[in-house]
């Protein structure tokens, strides 16, 4: 009950005026599969003024995750452009770690709305391919809100930096190794990364190029001598 009641004093006034909130999650991977992360939960001024009237600090009931904050976590206040809120950060040595520091959040009752618009999350290691995958929740009431109105309420982004060489999803550019998902928050999305280290495919080229250059010598040899 008190994660509705938390999460009613977060969206209250997102979903029945103008207010936006933002969500951002920023993950990087090692090929150690150490890494780190950080969540951010942004409101924009509308939702700012709303939450001081209501009797809370300008952040609202963001304050209540802070303070719910277990040991390990670092937390600050954020600001980005004109939206204020907060941002929590931690590191992990291990695949198994991360899952557990995840865990945790999710048994708070306040920490749990950082992760709201996730499902689920994962992260895989086979050899040398690693797998970043999972779902977004359906946040929004996709029977009472357009998606032009969605778009104006609420938007979250998945940003994952993966080791090595991104084979999925296929882009023609990538900076910095990094994709971004986007989350509109009507409906349950699905997203995947992988990556590899491997260099076997480095080594292929070398050996072929250096193939070809022996052939193209062998065969002008041999037009010479004839």
């Amino acid at each position: 009950m008190k994660k509705y009641k938390n999460l009613l004093i977060i969206f209250l006034c997102i979903l029945f005026s103008s207010c936006q909130a933002e969500w951002i999650m920023d993950l990087e991977i090692n090929e150690d599969e150490s890494g780190k992360y950080s969540i951010s939960i942004l409101l924009d001024q509308e939702a700012q003024i709303f939450a001081i009237e209501t009797g809370q600090t300008e952040i609202g009931g963001l304050e209540s995750i802070v303070e719910s904050l277990p040991e390990g976590f670092g937390s600050t206040v954020y600001q980005k452009d004109k939206m204020f809120g907060i941002m929590i950060r931690n590191s992990f040595n291990s695949i198994e770690e991360f899952e557990q520091q995840l865990d945790i959040l999710l048994s708070g009752e306040n920490t749990a709305l950082l992760l709201l618009p996730l499902q689920e999350i994962k992260i895989e290691k086979d050899e040398k391919e690693f797998k970043v995958y999972g779902e977004f929740s359906a946040l929004l009431n996709g029977e009472n809100i357009t998606p032009e109105a969605a778009e104006n309420l609420y938007s979250g982004k998945l940003m994952v930096k993966a080791p090595g060489r991104v084979t999925k999803p296929k882009l023609d550019e990538i900076n910095n190794n990094t994709i971004i998902f986007t989350h509109a928050g009507l409906l349950e999305q699905s997203f995947e990364v992988q990556s590899t280290t491997s260099k076997i495919n480095i080594a292929r080229i070398l050996i072929f190029s250096i193939l070809a250059i022996a052939i193209y010598f062998i065969g002008r040899q041999a037009i010479n001598n004839k």
